[in-house]
């Protein structure tokens, strides 16, 4: 009797044990599957929203046990989506930089209709679709060095606008609105401390000082922005990812190796044989009144207030802004890229541009000038080069009506 007792006990508890077993796969089968559907949705989410042009909005929706949460604001260049997904209490979050898709209709050289024809100088080389004033493109000659192509152009020509191809606006007002203060303002200011690392999924961490930050031996990761009011200098002993940076003037000094984003407004200098690793930026937003024609005309003695020097490599954006465009003033050179310097990306310059490097991408630009033994050239390429962009997918500048693309997958 004992036996038969403790045989049927042993029965029960194999049979709970089984039983428990069952009940705890099955619970865990379905908060897999919870998970699973909850990280597809999640994606599904981002996907979504690259058809829309909201910059800088918070969505939450609601669905029986699901509760889907979607914020899209600008970081830089790109715009930034968190996604989220909450079902039954397990939270799945995506976030990533998206910007405007580059496809096949997009232009690989766009300057402004100005009545003058582009002339292609030295070793010039034009690919892809290019936009080009009305009066087309023409070979010439700088102090005795002639265009070297067997063509003009390797690729289609269309007759361009007078004005560039348009920027969002909401994302110029971005530029102006943290380029004055108002991530300072909004968030408390961490320290600068020897090495900093901050999720996407959570809210940025901002360093501020009002005088001038030095960046040297320094390992800085994602979600941090760095403003001064003066100044910040970037030794090559920093190591960067995913950092942005804002102040009146920035500097870059030479062999800087990252991922970063950089936004100026008075003066930009980047130096020798760097590399900015995509997706990054160099934004320069000039924001300064247009002085009158007596000072104007003792600008070509200036330098000019963004440098890309020799031999650096940018994947992603270059962008010359004006708050005040002068049209007047046709032969001040706004941005220069060095020889050797190569952009695999954007190029979107909102003035004149002196351009010997190379651009794997697009270039878009009021016009060239090109400044060669002591004269100026208006409207001449010496020695650039324009070239298809080998980055597939590649995502961009925020264009008005764009299709959007990811970027990079955030973490």
């Amino acid at each position: 009797m004992q036996f038969a007792l403790l045989i049927s006990v042993i029965v029960a508890l194999l049979l709970s044990a089984f039983l428990l077993l069952t009940h705890v796969q099955s619970f865990f089968k379905i908060k897999s599957n919870e998970l699973l559907t909850a990280s597809e949705l999640s994606h599904q989410q981002i996907f979504k929203s690259l058809s829309t042009s909201i910059s800088k909005d918070t969505l939450i929706v609601e669905e029986n046990s699901t509760k889907k949460k979607l914020i899209t604001s600008y970081y830089g260049a790109w715009t930034k989506v968190y996604s989220e997904i909450n079902i039954h209490n397990r939270k799945i979050a995506k976030t990533a930089f998206t910007g405007s898709e580059f496809d096949n209709t997009s232009p690989n050289l766009y300057v402004a209709n100005t009545n003058s024809p582009l002339v292609v100088v030295g070793n010039t080389r034009l690919e892809g679709r290019s936009y080009l004033p009305k009066q087309g493109i023409k070979a010439g000659n700088i102090s005795g060095n002639y265009y070297q192509g067997s063509r003009l152009h390797y690729g289609q020509t269309i007759e361009s606008a007078e004005t560039l191809p348009k920027l969002n606006q909401e994302w110029i007002s971005y530029l102006e609105s943290i380029t004055k203060g108002s991530l300072i303002e909004d968030t408390y200011s961490s320290r600068l401390q020897t090495e900093i690392k901050s999720s996407f999924s959570k809210p940025y961490k901002i360093i501020s000082d009002p005088s001038v930050i030095v960046l040297g031996d320094k390992k800085i990761t994602g979600n941090v922005i760095i403003q001064s009011r003066t100044k910040i200098i970037v030794h090559a002993t920093a190591q960067l990812e995913n950092v942005l940076l804002i102040a009146p003037h920035i500097v870059v000094e030479d062999n800087v190796k990252g991922s970063l984003q950089l936004i100026a407004t008075k003066k930009l200098n980047i130096g020798k044989g760097c590399y900015f690793s995509y997706p990054s930026s160099a934004i320069l937003f000039d924001q300064s009144i247009p002085k009158d024609n007596t000072q104007r005309n003792t600008a070509l003695q200036h330098e000019p207030n963004f440098i890309i020097d020799k031999n650096t490599v940018i994947e992603g954006s270059v962008v010359y802004l004006t708050k005040y465009l002068n049209k007047q003033n046709r032969i001040k050179t706004h941005l220069k890229i060095e020889s050797g310097t190569e952009v695999i990306g954007e190029v979107y310059c909102q003035g004149n541009i002196d351009f010997q490097g190379m651009v794997r991408g697009s270039l878009y630009t009021n016009q060239f000038i090109a400044n060669q033994s002591g004269s100026i050239y208006l409207n001449h390429i010496y020695n650039g080069s324009i070239l298809i962009n080998p980055i597939p997918n590649y995502a961009g500048l925020p264009f008005t009506n764009p299709k959007n693309t990811v970027a990079k997958w955030l973490y």
